[in-house]
């Protein structure tokens, strides 16, 4: 590249086919009599305007683009691939001006009228033209060029019309957050592999985030500590390095991150480390050697990552002050020794590896007091997960004392069936939207994988979500984006995707069901507790929730053209709920099956008790049906370390059932020998110990 004459020109020519035969300047078609609003573009574009015409996609195109685009081009080869395009030949253009263009072979095309950026336009503003000749997008930079041409790989996805024609339009669009941001953690058991963290950052890219982070605890390979990182749960620098090149494609910056205070349990665990507690979770600001330990875990991530910002978390402090830190404490205070420690590692940071140091917002808004001693060019990350009305408490503080600051809401994933997609939809809009009022400088979409029985996939609608929140200021009808939202990530047809989280996101207010945390999935509600009426009423209301939103991920997978495998995790969270119900409503009629064979002649009271058997038995091998698509989809994302965590507790679960199954089957046995059958309490079913 270096070597390259600066007026080098290399064009992007695609010969796509779709249909016998091209595309005829004087075939006359109708209008597409669409309006803006009907369209399914996420995040929405700021300004749609329609225009007349179609643009027919049945011919020959020749792709202009901007050396050093291929990512983009790739994209958009892809989307004219699905409707049977063919690339034939290939060229880039030599930048700037930031133009692309498409065109059919052999046509020179009038270009439109200049593009009219607003005044205060970044690099990030984009213009794209669709004219029945002609798509033309422009920006005055690099990452609008690529928007632009996002956007035009959401046109051809999901807006197709009659088969393979657009509508005319003219779209204006930027972002109202200059970071939007999305997260994977990766330190909570699930370590994703390097091919589905690509795949990531390309449908990240995709829906217009330009920064992607991890959350660090542990689960790095540390060269200089390799007794800190489980060998087959670790991210590797090699692949990190791999990550930024891959991010470079697709205008996507990799934000660095490693707890720092808090959160260091499983670091300090090793006796190597011990020294260093201040409590079990927590190092101490007490000794020189945790500033030593804090250099050697910067020293190997940060000079990987060209990203200037770096976050050292930082959270969740808790009994600080109550180890050696003690006697300190009670001369300057809980909040002064937890600055103190701000202050040290900044200083590394910043003059050692050149970060700006990010930081978690929440121990320091405790102390107020102590706010003016953060160094001031801190970037605060202010976070909360609750469904508040309104975020200004947790903003102001930060914005009023001066420090450029990230609104960090979630997705709702940790340690739930599914994420609570309700709860989450409302945290992010208000966070973001509050965000706007105080001037942030991004977002963080954050995604949190507590107990480590998290799948991959289904993190994908409430990622979508923030980035539409990001792009347009919160101001989009949740309603209307889940219209959207199925055709930009599948390609569906219809709405189904949208349809099933509306229906999900109920299941997490029905009563008894725990906010369909995971430990409502393990809990022993075959063996019958309490009313017949309130379990069968909770069981049925659950089902008829869940079992239409099955049939309608069933069928968004049909017609899904791209991204079909994130679907899986929705449908096997899906089915995990279903089973709650379903176990519930059979052990109602385990029981009672159980219990009319005592009035029953011999022959017909064994015909029962196997009836029950076989009830049992289903319910059983759902359970380990589940657990084989957990471990397949959980490979299919992730490294294997932490997976038999989950597969444990499934294993043990299906033990269990075998043990009523053998409990059913000694009663069977006493009625061949005549013997009296055992009452229901007395069979000794037992709920399983909870696993660790």
């Amino acid at each position: 590249m270096k070597n390259r004459p600066n007026m080098l020109i290399l064009s992007i020519l695609l010969a796509i086919c779709f249909g016998a035969t091209a595309f005829s300047q004087n075939t006359t078609t109708r209008d597409i009599a669409l309006q803006p609003g009907q369209l399914r573009l996420v995040p929405f574009p700021k300004e749609i305007r329609m225009l007349p015409g179609q643009f027919a996609t049945a011919a020959d195109w020749v792709l202009e683009l901007p050396e050093g685009f291929e990512g983009a081009a790739q994209l958009i080869v892809e989307e004219l691939g699905r409707a049977a395009g063919v690339l034939k030949v290939t060229h880039f253009v030599s930048k700037p001006p930031y133009l692309l263009r498409l065109y059919r072979v052999g046509a020179t095309p009038e270009m439109p009228k200049p593009a009219s950026f607003r005044a205060e336009a970044t690099p990030e503003d984009y213009q794209l033209v669709v004219l029945p000749e002609l798509i033309v997008g422009r920006s005055p930079g690099e990452p609008g060029l690529f928007y632009a041409a996002m956007t035009l790989c959401q046109l051809l996805r999901a807006n197709r019309q009659d088969g393979n024609v657009l509508p005319c339009l003219e779209i204006t669009d930027w972002p109202s957050l200059r970071w939007r941001c999305f997260q994977d953690d990766l330190t909570r058991g699930p370590s994703t592999k390097l091919p589905s963290l690509k795949h990531s950052l390309a449908l990240g890219a995709y829906l217009k985030y330009n920064l992607w982070t991890y959350y660090m605890e542990y689960q790095y390979a540390f060269r200089k500590h390799p007794e800190i990182g489980p060998p087959d749960g670790s991210l590797q620098p090699e692949e990190l390095v791999a990550l930024v090149d891959h991010g470079k494609k697709f205008f996507i910056d990799i934000l660095g991150n490693q707890q720092s205070f808090g959160h260091f349990r499983w670091i300090l665990r090793h006796e190597k480390f011990a020294h260093l507690r201040e409590q079990p979770h927590l190092l101490t600001p007490m000794r020189e050697e945790t500033y030593q330990l804090l250099d050697d875990l910067y020293s190997e991530v940060c000079p990987l990552l060209p990203f200037p910002m770096f976050n050292v978390c930082c959270d969740e402090t808790w009994g600080l002050g109550e180890g050696p830190s003690k006697e300190l404490a009670q001369k300057i205070g809980v909040g002064g020794v937890y600055v103190r420690h701000i202050q040290r590692i900044h200083a590394l940071l910043k003059e050692k590896y050149g970060k700006r140091m990010m930081m978690w917002g929440d121990i320091i808004l405790q102390h107020p007091e102590n706010l003016k001693d953060i160094p001031p060019d801190v970037v605060m990350l202010t976070w909360n997960y609750s469904p508040l009305e309104s975020f200004d408490h947790l903003i102001a503080p930060f914005q009023k004392a001066g420090f450029e600051f990230f609104v960090c809401p979630s997705i709702h994933n940790w340690s739930r069936i599914l994420p609570d997609f309700g709860l989450a939809t409302v945290n992010i809009r208000h966070f973001v939207r509050d965000g706007m009022k105080y001037g942030a400088a991004g977002m963080i979409n954050t995604d949190w994988e507590d107990d480590g029985e998290a799948l991959q996939g289904y993190r994908w609608h409430g990622h979508a979500w923030g980035a539409e929140c990001a792009w347009n200021g919160a101001a989009t009808d949740p309603a209307d984006f889940n219209r959207r939202i199925g055709a930009v990530l599948f390609g569906e047809k219809g709405d189904h995707f949208g349809q099933a989280i509306e229906l999900l996101a109920q299941t997490h207010r029905l009563p008894d069901m725990e906010g369909m945390n995971n430990g409502r999935f393990w809990r022993r509600d075959f063996l019958p507790a309490g009313s017949e009426e309130q379990i069968r009423d909770r069981a049925q209301r659950l089902l008829a929730i869940v079992r239409p939103a099955i049939a309608h991920l069933e069928a968004c997978r049909k017609e899904a053209v791209v991204n079909a495998e994130l679907l899986d995790s929705f449908l096997h969270g899906a089915r995990r709920m279903e089973l709650i119900g379903n176990r519930m409503l059979a052990g109602l009629e385990v029981k009672k099956l159980y219990q009319q064979v005592r009035d029953l002649p011999p022959a017909e009271a064994a015909k029962v008790v196997e009836k029950a058997i076989s009830i049992v038995r289903q319910i059983r091998d759902a359970h380990q049906a589940l657990g084989e698509e957990f471990a397949r989809l959980w490979l299919a994302d992730c490294k294997p370390y932490a997976l038999d965590w989950t597969l444990a507790r499934y294993r043990q679960y299906t033990a269990w059932y075998d043990e009523i199954i053998h409990c059913l089957q000694k009663a069977r046995q006493n009625l061949d020998q005549g013997r009296e059958l055992p009452s229901w309490e007395e069979l000794g079913m037992q709920p399983p110990e909870k696993t660790k």
